[in-house]
Formats: C-alpha cells, sequence, structure tokens
C-alpha cells in the first residue's frame, strides 16, 4: 500500500482498496482495475521500467587476451577476466558514447614501405608514423647509401605547393615500378603513365598531394549488432558509428590523443528485436582500410538499452 496515492477526502474501506498494481484516475478520483484509459496512472510502471540503460567501458589495455588478432579485438563477456562486465540478455539498443585513442597509428606500413626502381638497390622505410618532412629526410638517408648512379634525393615544400619533388642525383634517368595505388610513391602524389612506369630524367614533382596523413575518419564496427541498427554503407559492415579525425592541414601532425564524444539525441535512436551478448568482436576502419590494432591504445564507452522482462 506505500506506492497508492488518494486525495484526503477519499476514505479506504475494502470496497475500493487498491494494491500495487492498481490503477488511480487522478482527475475523477475513481479508483479502476480494468481498461487503463487517458490520464491513467500505472503505478507499477513508475517503479519498474519497461526498459534500463547500461554504459560499459572496454580498452585494448583491459584485459590479456581481448585481442583476438592484429585487426580484431573479441572482448568475451562470459570470461572470469571480463571482471563487473557479464552476459547481457534481451539487448534492444546499442551505442558508441565515448571513444579514446592514441597515437601512433602508422601512415606507413608494411608491405607498402619500400620504394622500387630499376636499379640494383630499393628502399625499405621502417614502418611508423611520419609527417612530410620527417619522411623526406629518412628516404634521403637511406638513398646516401645506394652505391650505384641510381640514388636520388626527395624534398617537400611545405610553404608554396605542398608536394614532393624528386630530384636524381645523377645524370642517368631512373624508372620507378610500384605500380600500386596503396604503394609508398603514389601516396607521396606521383602517379604512373598508362604503362604503369614513372620515368624521371632530371627531376619531377608530384602530380598531386600527397596522401600519406593518418586518415579523415575512423568506423567503428561491433559484428554482434544487427546491421537494420547500424550505418548503412556499401561495404555492408556492420558500422555503429563514425568519428572524424582532425589534424593539422600543414603536416598531417595529429596529437597524441584523438577524443570522441557522441552527440546523442534520444529521438534518432535505432532500436532491435532483443538479442543477447556474450562477446563483443570490434574492428576499426579508416578511411574505408581496416586498421591493425598494434602499437595502439584504444578505450570505448557503449551505452546499452535492455528490455527489462
Amino acid at each position: 500500500m506505500d506506492n497508492i496515492f488518494l486525495d484526503g477526502n477519499i476514505e479506504m474501506n475494502e470496497n475500493n482498496y487498491v494494491n500495487e498494481y492498481n490503477i488511480i484516475d487522478r482527475n475523477t478520483n475513481l479508483v479502476q482495475c480494468e481498461d487503463n484509459q487517458k490520464n491513467l496512472y500505472d503505478i507499477n510502471k513508475l517503479i519498474v521500467k519497461d526498459v534500463y540503460r547500461e554504459n560499459i567501458l572496454l580498452s585494448s589495455k583491459d584485459t590479456d587476451d581481448c585481442k583476438y588478432d592484429n585487426k580484431t579485438l573479441r572482448f568475451n563477456l562470459n570470461s572470469d577476466k571480463a571482471g563487473g562486465i557479464q552476459y547481457k540478455k534481451n539487448v534492444i539498443g546499442f551505442r558508441l558514447n565515448e571513444c579514446i585513442f592514441t597515437s601512433p597509428v602508422f601512415n606507413v606500413k608494411e608491405p607498402n614501405n619500400t620504394i622500387n626502381t630499376s636499379g640494383t638497390e630499393n628502399i625499405t622505410i621502417k614502418t611508423g608514423y611520419y609527417n612530410m618532412k620527417e619522411l623526406a629526410t629518412i628516404i634521403n638517408e637511406q638513398s646516401e647509401n645506394i652505391t650505384t648512379s641510381a640514388s636520388y634525393t626527395v624534398s617537400y615544400n611545405a610553404s608554396y605547393n605542398y608536394k614532393f619533388t624528386i630530384k636524381i642525383n645523377s645524370s642517368n634517368s631512373l624508372t620507378f615500378t610500384d605500380t600500386s595505388k596503396e604503394s609508398l610513391i603514389y601516396k607521396m602524389g606521383f602517379h604512373f603513365d598508362k604503362e604503369n612506369k614513372l620515368d624521371i630524367n632530371s627531376s619531377l614533382t608530384a602530380n598531386t598531394y600527397p596522401s600519406l596523413c593518418v586518415g579523415t575518419y575512423l568506423d567503428i564496427v561491433v559484428n554482434e549488432i544487427p546491421y537494420k541498427a547500424c550505418k548503412q554503407n556499401l561495404n555492408g559492415i556492420n558500422i555503429i558509428s563514425r568519428i572524424p579525425i582532425t589534424k593539422a592541414s600543414d603536416s598531417c601532425t595529429i596529437g597524441p590523443v584523438i577524443h570522441y564524444k557522441s552527440d546523442y539525441n534520444i529521438n534518432n535512436e535505432n532500436l532491435f528485436y532483443p538479442i543477447n551478448l556474450s562477446t563483443l568482436t570490434i574492428h576499426l576502419y579508416m578511411d574505408g582500410v581496416e586498421l591493425n590494432f598494434e602499437h595502439m591504445t584504444i578505450s570505448f564507452e557503449f551505452e546499452l538499452v535492455i528490455l527489462n522482462k
């Protein structure tokens, strides 16, 4: 009877007794037990809601076994190591609240970290993150070790056209033989001819700006979430959120930490039929290319909407 509220002029007796699950008409002061109408209140629903929300924090550093492979984070919610996060039943909503990740995110990666030429010696750049001037310096240091006449010098103009220039250090011409659009020389802005060759007689400035920045956006993909509740996309992957990446426009240098917080509107919430979550499998795609989690720390805050049944 603690949850029943009546006006003072209503006297309680056995004829108008109600329990916690009855309905009170606040306008007419009549107690009704059937046919809930407008302006009637179910006291039980004020106490026990149909849905509730939980926020969970997951990080690549939380447990030793959360990383399934270099491109997959898999969290086992049934594992003893999961600690305070346990098996989730009747989940009907899932969204990203917050994401924090740290550099370095490599922009020079295997196997596309080699510059191949028609000469007898090629240059291999150590994988890592480089701004444009740093990359030119590393290439020149490697080129100095070339003992043949196929050496060259790379420069980057950060004050005029923001492009790379290659200068041959001899009277001989040089042919670059990397044909892939993922190759380092291509991403530096040098495009090939119809025969997939790049011939340089003396010097050559890149066709376009380099595309070696860390990225423009990061897609968070969670396999277990129904596709209809995700951001629909041409690749058909389960993207729950797309994070913009801010960086300095001149050198493509990013800060040590990328922080994203969702601007959430409950009216735009995508709900789905109840599912049970025993695992969460996460992939990251930067500008459409799947990322490697090696040398990377990332943390997520997810919000779950759970059916209280």
